[in-house]
């Protein structure tokens, strides 16, 4: 079974979200699973809003299982 971190605060993510990123240059949230069976991460999208980013990851979490 695949072990995904929870969307948890993270001091490591510029917006506090595991996963969550600000793109200063498009002005967008980049979204990144991390999958630790193999260690890649899998690029989910860029959102708008931090709000759409944060359902977004949520969704794409829930989609694996």
């Amino acid at each position: 079974m695949w072990n995904i971190m929870k969307n948890s605060k993270s001091k490591l993510s510029n917006t506090g979200y595991k996963g969550i990123y600000f793109n200063k240059l498009s002005g967008n949230f980049r979204v990144r699973v991390t999958l630790y069976k193999d260690g890649n991460g899998i690029e989910v999208g860029q959102y708008e809003t931090l709000k759409e980013a944060i359902k977004a990851r949520e969704e794409f979490i829930k989609s694996l299982f």
